[in-house]
C-alpha cells in the first residue's frame, strides 16, 4: 500500500511539473539596441593602445627619443587609423543613433591623426612642446562610453 501511495504521489507529482512546464512560454529577450555594422569594441581598444604608446612618448624628453623609431610607430598607428577610415568612410546605418556614432568614431580617428602629424612634426623640429591631446581624449572617452548603447552586427 505505501509502494503504492509513494509511486501515485511520485506520478502526480511529476505530472504536474510537466504540465506547468507545457503551460510557460520561453521568454527570449529581444536587444533593442541600435545596431552598428563596424566592430567599434576593436577600434576603441586599438585607439587606447595608441593613447597609451603617445602617453609614453610624450614622457620622454626629445632628446632621449630615438626619433626614427617613434616616428615609424607613429606611422604605423596612423595606418591603423587610416584603415579604419576607409572602411567607415562610406558606412550607413538605418537608425540615425548608429550613424552619429559611427561619425563620432571617424571624428575620433581624424583627431588622432591630426595629433599624430602634430606629433612628428614637433619630433622632426626638436621642438620641446608637443600638441595637446585634449581634444583627441575627450572624443576617446566619449566614444568608448557609448560603446555599450549598440550592437555590432558585421554587415
Amino acid at each position: 500500500m505505501k509502494k503504492l501511495l509513494l509511486s501515485l504521489s511520485l506520478f502526480a507529482g511529476t505530472t504536474m511539473n510537466l504540465t506547468g512546464c507545457g503551460g510557460m512560454g520561453t521568454v527570449e529577450t529581444i536587444d533593442d539596441r541600435p545596431v552598428i555594422h563596424f566592430d567599434a569594441a576593436s577600434i576603441i581598444s586599438s585607439a587606447r593602445d595608441h593613447q597609451i604608446k603617445m602617453l609614453t612618448l610624450s614622457s620622454v624628453p626629445t632628446d632621449v627619443v630615438a626619433i626614427s623609431g617613434a616616428v615609424k610607430e607613429l606611422q604605423g598607428m596612423q595606418a591603423d587609423n587610416d584603415m579604419y577610415l576607409s572602411e567607415l568612410k562610406g558606412m550607413q546605418h538605418e537608425e540615425s543613433a548608429a550613424d552619429e556614432f559611427k561619425d563620432l568614431v571617424v571624428e575620433y580617428l581624424e583627431a588622432e591623426n591630426a595629433y599624430i602629424i602634430q606629433t612628428i612634426e614637433a619630433l622632426y623640429g626638436g621642438g620641446t612642446s608637443r600638441p595637446s591631446r585634449f581634444s583627441m581624449e575627450s572624443l576617446y572617452s566619449r566614444a568608448n562610453a557609448q560603446i555599450s548603447d549598440f550592437r555590432y552586427e558585421p554587415k
